[in-house]
């Protein structure tokens, strides 16, 4: 791109042969006078969920060129709003699916298919299989009853979600097969 001196406008290359259809430019593009190369920078960091970047005037830097520059805005109240509650309903979903494979994986330690399959055998007539669905059975109850828990907790702002799955995982009745 290229900062046009004599309006500020910024074009591009093709603007400008297209604005000088007499002139033959040299292969390696020369910009005609009054014009000049903007050399590009790094975008400032930012937080894509409550902010955005947007490029402003170029400046005349002490080396006698053209920097592009950017500068941070804050995004609207309500589309931050937006934001935190689709980052929140993917964060949820992430959750639920790794309480979900948790318990399946431990029901897997005993070759159930999965913990669907360990709480069906809840009457079944062999001890040891009844025994299992019955522990399965709490387990789950258990698990899912505190998840809702804290979710009914950061929704009355008496808790902080942790950031991470593993973080809500940690807060989970833990799992372990009776002796």
């Amino acid at each position: 791109m290229y900062i046009n001196t004599s309006n500020s406008q910024i074009v591009s290359e093709q603007e400008i042969r297209q604005a000088f259809p007499d002139i033959s430019f040299p292969a390696v593009f020369v910009p005609p006078e009054g014009y000049f190369y903007i050399f590009p920078t790094p975008k400032p960091a930012f937080n894509e969920d409550t902010q955005y970047v947007r490029e402003i005037a170029p400046e005349l830097t002490g080396l006698g060129h053209y920097e592009q520059r950017f500068e941070v805005v804050a995004l609207p109240a309500e589309v931050v709003a937006e934001n935190a509650a689709a980052k929140y309903a993917a964060f949820q979903v992430q959750v639920v699916d790794a309480i979900q494979a948790r318990l399946d994986n431990f029901a897997k330690t005993r070759n159930y298919q999965g913990i669907i399959s360990a709480c069906s055998y809840v009457n079944s007539s062999v001890p040891r299989f009844a025994a299992d669905a019955a522990y399965c059975v709490s387990a789950r109850d258990n698990t899912w009853d505190t998840l809702h828990t804290l979710l009914a907790e950061v929704q009355a702002e008496t808790r902080v979600i942790p950031e991470t799955v593993q973080g809500v995982l940690d807060l989970l009745p833990t799992l372990a097969w009776p002796v």
